[in-house]
Formats: structure tokens, sequence, C-alpha cells
């Protein structure tokens, strides 16, 4: 076989691959969420909010880690509200506070965006981390469709350059994110909330049964002052609704309703001087065991109760 036809084939092989990757990469993007972030919660949210939700419509935004994505159904909160009329989460999955400090960096998609929750417990306070090669601008116009090709072809070819993790994350998504009786359920609802169905045999007992430690790291603080500065200067409402914990845990357990009262006294001592920032106590409802998925993650019974009752503080704060 001479050089030239040796190139020849060589060419065409490499040719045929290359159109195989994109062929698949594209099959991928439709079906499945792009790896652009280090979570695939984040990643799937971000798919989402890029496909299904209309940014000029939005004017309230929700994050938080799981305790967010599962404890408030964004759709229960916008149809009950009179003041609330269109609701995106955008919780990610084991977002610490600071990290869902940066989450609300995402707010500039939304331009008629009036005012931010974050929904947390005290559990989500224990350590300071932070997403890591983060760029909430492109992400920010990502979601909003507002990348020019270029840049949105330069977001797509960054998350796809490993395609045997794109395959992986195939073969594990139905399993792992596509039913609601698990923790890793993926299956949002048109607001980008997550409602758990989990009862009786699947809930996990060592979840239900143990407490979590009473550890608040002081930087998770100081992003909470940040959240609620950042909201007072540009004129948007910040509550932090501070979600319940099982009742007999709260009752049994010193150190957790220490920790949630620790929470809710440095809450008001940090909002004190804003205004426009406010603390929902959801541990006042009292809930039973029939509304909880684990020791702070609410069923979907749960997150309706909490989401109808968020909607009802922020009516009467902002009569």
């Amino acid at each position: 076989m001479n050089a030239k036809k040796y190139l020849k084939i060589l060419f065409s092989i490499f040719t045929l691959v290359v159109f195989i990757a994109i062929g698949y990469v594209v099959y991928f993007t439709k079906h499945y969420p792009l790896p652009i972030t280090s979570r695939i919660s984040f990643d799937a949210k971000l798919k989402f909010v890029r496909e299904y939700i209309d940014v000029d419509k939005i004017d309230t935004i929700i994050v938080g880690s799981s305790i967010g994505l599962n404890n408030i159904q964004g759709t229960y909160l916008e149809s009950v509200s009179t003041k609330i009329n269109g609701v995106v989460n955008l919780s990610v999955y084991e977002a610490t506070t600071l990290e869902a400090e940066q989450l609300l960096e995402l707010r500039t998609a939304f331009p008629n965006l009036k005012r931010m929750i974050y929904s947390a417990q005290y559990s989500d306070m224990p350590h300071p981390y932070t997403y890591e090669d983060y760029h909430p601008k492109i992400l920010a116009k990502y979601m909003a469709h507002e990348l020019n090709f270029f840049s949105w072809l330069k977001v797509v070819f960054d998350a796809s350059k490993n395609i045997p993790f794109l395959i992986n994350r195939q073969r594990e998504w139905k399993e792992k994110h596509t039913y609601n009786n698990l923790f890793t359920y993926l299956g949002f609802d048109i607001s980008g909330s997550v409602p758990l169905h989990i009862y009786g045999k699947d809930i996990i007992q060592h979840r239900w049964k143990n407490p979590q430690p009473n550890i608040e790291h002081p930087k998770s603080f100081e992003a909470l002052d940040r959240m609620a500065k950042i909201a007072q200067k540009e004129g948007l409402y910040f509550y932090f609704a501070h979600q319940p914990y099982r009742k007999p845990l709260y009752e049994k357990y010193v150190r957790v309703s220490e920790a949630i009262k620790y929470v809710d006294q440095r809450s008001d001592k940090i909002f004190a001087p804003y205004s426009k920032a406010k603390l929902i106590r959801l541990q006042q409802l009292n809930m039973s065991d029939e509304y909880f998925a684990d020791r702070t993650h609410l069923n979907d019974k749960g997150s309706i109760i909490t989401a109808k009752a968020i909607a009802k503080f922020i009516d009467n704060n902002e009569k």
C-alpha cells in the first residue's frame, strides 16, 4: 500500500470517528445533562432551566442543597402566593451555604427577579466548601440562551471531551436519577424542584434515626450575611427558610434543638440591619413523621406544606 492510499484510509477513519463522536454528543446533549460543572444535579439543573424555563417570567429563585431541592415545591409556592408569579428552584445536591451563595450569582439570568429564598438546615453549615472553576456569568448566559454561537460551542466542547465519562453517565442515569423513591432522584417539577416519594420500606433507617452533629462553620454565617447584604443593595427580598427537623429527634436530642435555636438566633442578628432579609422558622409547623423522608428531607406531602407556609409568610411580609 502506497503512502497516499494509506493516508487517505487513515484520514477517512479519523473523519468517521469524529462524526460518530459528534453524533453521540448531539444525542447525549438532547437526552442527558452535559458535565458542565462538578455536580450532576447542577448539570441537570442547567439543562432544565435552559430548555424549560422562560427566564423573563421568573421573579423568585430558590437556592440551597437537597434541603432546597426536596423541601419546597416551587409549583405550590407559585400557585398559593399572591405575590409570586414565577419560581425556579436552582438548588443543587450537597450545596453548602457558601455554595448556595455562589448559586445566587446566577440571578443575573433572570431580569425580573424580586426575591431569593435560601432553604437550609443547620446540617448544611459545617463546611466552608465552595465550587471551584466556577463561572457564573457564563452559566447564567448559557441558561438564558445569551451566549453567542462560538461561546456556546466552547461550553459544549469543553463538557464533552471525555466521551467515556459521558457513556458512564448515560449508563447510570436511569438507575440513579429517575426513581422518585431515591434521594438521588432528579425528576424536576415545572419549577425545578424535586418532590420525593419516600415512604415505608424506602426510608433509610440510619438517616431517619440518627441526627447530625451540632457543627456550624463561622464562614457559613458570613455567607448568609453577604447574601442578605446583596439582596438589600439590589432591592430584592431575601428569605432564609430554616427547614424543619424530625420532631422526635428535635425533642430527644439537645444538640439538635440547640443547633436550630442557635442558627435562628444568629440569623436574626445578621438580618437585623437589613429590612429586606427575613428568617422563616419552619420548625414551628410541628410536622409529624408522615411528612418526612428522613431526619431533614421532606417527602412529596411535606414539601407542599412548607411551600404553602413560605408563600403565606412572603405574602404577609410584602403587603
